[in-house]
């Protein structure tokens, strides 16, 4: 019997992948041809252009690190990243990289079962963002797994966990330590299904970061004090060999240290013109390994109770913490997560292997994944008389009665089903079983029941007979459904998606945690007005994704530039652009805008790709560095304004107790030979600008408190002097809901009711025959100096429309300034970061 599901997961680390095969009721891991159960994520190509994986490509990063290459896993999604190899003058991307790693385990499972596997379900970070996601369906692509669906590592953890725990309903934590990255996931579990409701990590937070932290902190510091290499750094290119030799022994120690209390380190170090020459031995503690592993296990615990929080939920209500990734062995950890104070005090459940628990977790979703229907197939049964069964049924599920139903069946010849009857038979059930002659309607369909064995993979024969109870030969002859005890329910999104605005905020469409496949859809207005004949202005939609409130601080992953070519006629300034997006359950997204003017569409280009250093360092160095003095310029001149002790005093403890700004320059440092300190760097200067923003944002709450006060006394006496009874009481609830937020000292609410206090605002002076004189006296003031002819006609006609008290002549002004006025910005960052040119409602 042909396989009817993908049956394969993999697990794809940044150190280490594993492949793992669905069973019964569980998955077991296929070993390497070196008997090991994981593959090291590395590659190495010879001179000739050989390409080795895994084992054979670590062993050679300390002897040719020119040549052989590991943790790009981290760099995936970023098209410009290429790693050369140098004797064989290749490069590669992270892509192309991955895929190689892909290859092998596809050749482990050639030379253990025989099987040239097309499918496999690969498991990426919950943190990983929509272009990552999109490289790891590329590399898979590149490796010859035709089909590929991805599912979240935490999803594939609580799978594997699912199919041994006999809890009927409560909460789970994921808490997932890899090698390169960090995920904490709320699992709800009820009525036999389990659903992630919440997730908090980071991309740049894992194990090596604790082997950098040893290498840079005692291990060169301890070179240096017997040899002369005053070089040895992160930063100058010469000591790659050193670094690699000195990282690999600092990972291998840190693991030894989980079941020992020291490690002892002997290495053959070269020299500074590359020749082996020092025997340098060390003693490494663990003590050493917890001194710079603490803050990183502090940090994910602040993630986990982030992700708790976020989800309504305290820690009382979890019922058990899921360890999963090899940091979780570590002593030191897990009496940190376990402690009620500095941790979670949640019971830990280390009952799986925690290496291995992803992997065969993606096995067992693999399980229930079904292989597409191959119509060749059908067609050939046609061919030789064979009846072709359009059969629905789940793949698996927690029902042990599960339903099935025919569709009318394919034949050669139309045929009538009066008296036929169709049979089900489970020969290997306890006990055997069968269903009996189920019989079909006369166009061929039917429905029934079947018996299913518990935690087992059922097979059942099946039997078609005719009117004169013949036996039908049939395609397919039998179908298998596995039962499991508990289900997973839809993905849900980790990141939200949003459209950037001409303000630099974002107008959210899908949020983190929405269940997909999701959509959304907004009316937004363009502030530009794209003229085809003069070929100007620009209709500029961004798509961002991620959480935070600025959107250049966010990914830009896709992005609609209407340009005076695309249009036959043009588009005024204030039209309305209707943006729809969609994401499917393998985290791809599409994006469109309609212009109702123009009643056409537009694709939004989702180029799923970050722009990196790619192999210039050097030069993503020098960025790096530009960048953080930028940083550390900023957060000295919010120092000069004084910091209260207050909100903003808070975030500035926080921000100076984590070391941010030594911590980015390090990395930049360090980027200018090592690509994963680049990337890292990267994360780290957006999450530094977002905390600086917050600082300032919460430095300018005085100045928001006044703005509001103020706010109310002119709207206090507008409403007196030409306001309706409705103006006055909505002005009444604002102006309290003002004093509110400043009660509370919450600025994001105090913004919103100053919003609606402008709104009231404007309404009055509508419903007044007021507004038109304002909006024209505000422009007026703005477009005082514009140098366009045009600009300076039509504010005359203002003015003299305001002299006669003329409301409809000023009402034309204000539409002809608006279309004008956009012209003397054309060309520029009208968003302050991505360059939007479209609006979020009427302002």
């Amino acid at each position: 019997m042909a396989p009817e599901t993908i049956d394969f997961g993999i697990d794809l680390g940044t150190t280490t992948s594993i492949i793992a095969a669905a069973t019964a009721d569980d998955a077991t891991v296929i070993p390497t041809v070196y008997g090991s159960a994981t593959t090291p994520s590395a590659v190495h190509i010879t001179r000739s252009g050989a390409v080795h994986v895994g084992e054979p490509a670590k062993g050679l990063l300390e002897e040719k690190p020119d040549n052989a290459h590991a943790e790009f896993k981290l760099q995936m999604g970023d098209r410009d990243a290429l790693r050369e190899f140098k004797d064989s003058g290749r490069r590669m991307t992270p892509v192309e990289m991955s895929a190689e790693v892909l290859k092998s385990l596809r050749g482990d499972v050639q030379r253990e079962r025989g099987q040239n596997i097309g499918a496999a379900v690969i498991t990426v970070p919950a943190a990983f963002e929509l272009d990552q996601c999109d490289a790891t369906r590329k590399a898979a692509e590149l490796a010859g797994l035709g089909l590929a669906p991805l599912i979240q590592e935490p999803s594939a953890a609580a799978w594997a966990y699912s199919a041994h725990l006999a809890t009927d309903r409560g909460f789970w934590l994921v808490y997932d330590f890899g090698g390169g990255t960090f995920d904490a996931a709320i699992v709800k579990v009820a009525d036999g299904e389990f659903s992630t409701i919440n997730h908090a990590g980071d991309n740049f937070l894992g194990g090596k970061l604790i082997d950098w932290g040893l290498v840079e902190g005692v291990l060169i510091p301890a070179v240096r004090d017997q040899f002369p290499l005053p070089d040895l750094a992160r930063g100058h290119r010469r000591s790659a060999g050193n670094l690699a030799k000195l990282k690999t022994a600092a990972e291998k120690a840190k693991i030894a240290l989980s079941h020992t209390t020291s490690a002892p380190i002997n290495l053959l170090l070269n020299d500074a013109d590359g020749t082996p020459a020092f025997d340098f031995e060390h003693e490494l503690t663990r003590a050493d390994v917890e001194r710079y592993a603490l803050a990183h296990y502090r940090r994910s615990i602040d993630l986990c109770r982030r992700a708790i929080t976020e989800a309504g939920l305290h820690t009382g209500d979890i019922d058990r913490v899921l360890l999963v990734g090899g940091a979780t062995i570590a002593p030191a950890l897990r009496d940190l997560l376990a402690d009620p104070e500095e941790g979670l005090g949640i019971p830990l459940d280390h009952g799986l292997d925690p290496v291995a628990v992803v992997a065969k977790g993606a096995a067992i979703f693999a399980g229930i994944q079904r292989l597409p229907a191959r119509p060749q197939r059908a067609e050939q049964a046609l061919s030789e008389g064979r009846v072709v069964l359009d059969l629905r049924y789940p793949a698996a599920g927690s029902d042990v009665e599960p339903l099935v139903g025919g569709l009318p069946p394919r034949t050669a010849q139309p045929r009538d089903w009066t008296g036929a009857t169709v049979e089900f038979v489970h020969p290997d059930g306890k006990p055997p079983w069968r269903s009996g002659q189920v019989p079909l309607n006369p166009d061929g369909t039917f429905t029934t029941r079947l018996r299913a064995d518990e935690h087992a993979v059922n097979t059942y024969d099946l039997a078609l007979r005719d009117a004169r109870g013949t036996l039908v030969t049939t395609e397919p002859e039998r179908i298998s459904y596995r039962h499991a005890a508990k289900m997973g329910t839809a993905p849900t999104l980790s990141h939200s998606l949003g459209v950037a605005l001409d303000n630099n905020e974002v107008l959210w469409l899908v949020r983190k945690g929405a269940e997909l496949p999701a959509k959304a859809r907004a009316v937004l207005h363009s502030t530009v007005a794209v003229r085809r004949h003069e070929r100007t202005g620009l209709v500029r939609v961004p798509i961002v994704e991620g959480e935070r409130p600025k959107a250049d601080r966010n990914t830009l992953i896709g992005q609609l530039d209407l340009v005076p070519t695309q249009v036959d006629r043009d588009v005024p300034a204030g039209s309305e652009v209707e943006v729809a997006l969609r994401i499917d359950t393998s985290f791809s997204p599409r994006a469109d805008a309609y212009v109702p003017l123009l009643d056409e569409e537009f694709p939004i280009q989702v180029e799923l790709g970050r722009t990196g250093s790619g192999a210039d360092f050097r030069g993503a160095a020098d960025d790096l560095t530009g960048r953080f003095q930028e940083l550390a310029d900023r957060l000295d001149e919010l120092r000069s304004r004084g910091v209260d002790p207050g909100e903003a005093g808070e975030l500035a403890d926080r921000f100076r107790d984590e070391d941010v700004v030594a911590d980015v320059r390090r990395l930049a440092d360090a980027a200018s030979v090592d690509a994963d300190a680049a990337s890292t760097c990267e994360n780290r200067l957006r999450d530094a600008q977002t905390a600086l923003d917050d600082i300032e944002a919460a430095l300018e709450f005085p100045a928001l408190v006044d703005q509001g006060r103020a706010m109310v006394a002119d709207l206090r006496g507008l409403v007196a002097q030409s306001g309706t009874a409705r103006h006055r009481s909505a002005f009444h609830d604002a102006a309290r809901a003002v004093e509110s937020a400043i009660a509370a000292g919450d600025r994001t609410v105090l913004q919103r009711r100053i919003d609606v206090l402008r709104d009231i605002f404007r309404e009055v002076l509508q419903d007044s025959g007021q507004l038109a004189a304002v909006i024209f006296a505000v422009r007026e003031s703005t477009l005082a100096d514009h140098p366009d002819p045009r600009v300076q006609e039509l504010l005359q006609q203002g003015r003299r429309g305001l002299d006669r008290g003329d409301d409809a002549l000023l009402t034309s002004v204000n539409a002809q300034l608006e279309q004008a006025a956009p012209r003397a910005v054309e060309g520029a960052d009208a968003a302050g970061g991505l360059g939007s040119t479209v609006r979020a409602g009427d302002r």
